[in-house]
């Protein structure tokens, strides 16, 4: 049986995610840990950093669409983040690499939601 071509595009879209999805995390991870190293514990504040990602995570690996919803509600508060080191940080690669893959993140994940949601209604019909 073949895949029909809104199930290969919400498909393609869902790996793009979980790339975009991986590279934010590593990004945030870099940036706490070796090029922006705060004081304090810095531990405590990876776990918030990535915290509110983590929450939809489940959900997300299952192709849900709802968590990828709530993703993207979440992926607001990175975007600002980034955009803000970008405003304060311009010489340093962590803001333009945040807002990018919050970006892309955001992006893929709302065109994952369409197709998917596409394709289940195309499988409903008789």
């Amino acid at each position: 049986m073949s895949v029909n071509p809104l199930q290969q595009k919400a498909n393609a879209y869902y790996r793009i995610g979980l790339i975009c999805y991986a590279g934010l995390a590593l990004s945030l991870l870099a940036e706490t840990w070796w090029f922006n190293p705060p004081p304090g514990s810095v531990l405590s504040i990876s776990c918030l950093q990535l915290l509110p990602m983590l929450l939809p995570l489940p959900g997300i690996l299952k192709r849900g669409l709802r968590a990828f919803s709530w993703l993207c509600f979440i992926l607001c508060f990175y975007f600002i983040s980034g955009v803000l080191d970008l405003w304060f940080r311009p010489h340093q690669p962590q803001g333009w690499l945040i807002t990018a893959f919050s970006v892309l993140l955001f992006v893929s994940s709302m065109l994952f939601i369409r197709w998917q949601a596409q394709a289940g209604r195309h499988l409903a019909q008789p």
